[in-house]
């Protein structure tokens, strides 16, 4: 079958591998169209350790069933999915207790030696799949496995809807967090990126304001315009620059949430976070109720980032993630038609 495959930084090419062969409890996925993530992106560049050359990459796909292993019964070819990659043992206490997404032992699609779905085929177990209609289009149900991210983190970070948010970073994870915070009911919401064009979609998805990192002090910018500051900020970025300004947007006695996963350690002002009592909350994944979730949402229309999808065939994988990680412009999501 036909594979993109890593190749080292900045280096992917198609190459011809063996199918696989479901095992028990597995079927075989024939996949027609599969995003790229940020994820595959720091991959792409060479920064994380988890990818290593000659693996297949990608991980948020559409597929069919192609065949079916011996053990499972209800799971029929012909059926149309969405894939949650996300693979738990199912048995820790984690699991047992409904966080999948906190299992010690978990495996996700294109990470290790778990080859992903830039490919014709990929054998899964069954509990990945989740249906799907044949009318909702590739480039919506594409978008299940980012928002399930959202619905996660808005889950358990925003028990109390906050009066206003900031929003660091206007990739897709920033842009679906704009679009279920206007969802929420959430009265204020700004965002803050370098990328012109993105900011433009944000104004266009009906963020309130759109602060370019680029031109000024952002910080000062939402400090002003909130009047010291949101109530709740979102980081998605995972760098120190951009973790040190979540905490500086933040007003007294606020949440911040940090999402991104690009550095492993950063230097914050802990003590004025303390005097301040400035909430610190993580996030990871998602649990299967968040994917349903979001695929409902999906289903429903109630978030559409399909104008800012770009579709490619799988053979231009190599131009389509260096216009990712390079000059991505208005582009959320890059989609390859495989």
């Amino acid at each position: 079958m036909k594979a993109l495959v890593y190749m080292g930084p900045e280096k992917v090419e198609i190459q011809d591998v063996p199918v696989p062969s479901p095992q028990a409890g597995e079927a075989l996925l024939r996949v027609h169209a599969s995003g790229i993530c940020g994820s595959d992106i720091h991959g792409f560049l060479g920064h994380s350790e988890r990818r290593k050359p000659g693996l297949i990459l990608g991980h948020e796909a559409v597929a069919t069933v192609e065949k079916v292993h011996a053990s499972v019964a209800d799971w029929k070819p012909g059926r149309r999915v969405v894939i949650n990659p996300l693979m738990p043992c199912w048995k820790c206490s984690a699991c047992l207790a409904g966080k999948q997404n906190l299992c010690a032992t978990w495996k996700v699609l294109g990470l290790d030696r778990v080859h992903g779905t830039y490919a014709e085929f990929v054998s899964l177990p069954t509990t990945c799949l989740y249906p799907v209609s044949e009318t909702l289009s590739e480039a919506e149900a594409i978008m299940t496995e980012p928002l399930a991210n959202v619905v996660h983190f808005f889950r358990t970070s925003m028990s109390e809807v906050p009066d206003s948010l900031t929003i660091l970073g206007a990739g897709p994870i920033g842009m679906l967090a704009l679009s279920m915070a206007k969802l929420r009911g959430i009265a204020r919401v700004c965002i803050v990126d370098k990328n012109e064009k993105r900011l433009e979609v944000a104004r266009q998805l009906k963020a309130d304001q759109a602060f370019s990192a680029a031109k000024g002090d952002p910080v000062q910018a939402v400090r002003d315009w909130s009047e010291g500051g949101t109530e709740f900020v979102i980081e998605t970025a995972g760098i120190e620059a951009t973790r040190r300004q979540a905490i500086n947007c933040c007003r007294r006695g606020g949440r911040v949430l940090f999402i991104g996963m690009s550095e492993m350690e950063s230097s914050l002002p802990w003590i004025e976070m303390i005097r301040d009592e400035k909430s610190v909350f993580t996030t990871f994944c998602y649990t299967p109720r968040d994917f349903l979730t979001a695929l409902r949402l999906i289903e429903a229309k109630r978030l559409d980032l399909t104008p800012w999808t770009e579709t490619r065939p799988l053979d231009d994988g190599q131009a389509g993630f260096l216009k990712m990680a390079r000059d991505p412009g208005s582009t959320l999501k890059m989609m390859f038609k495989i």
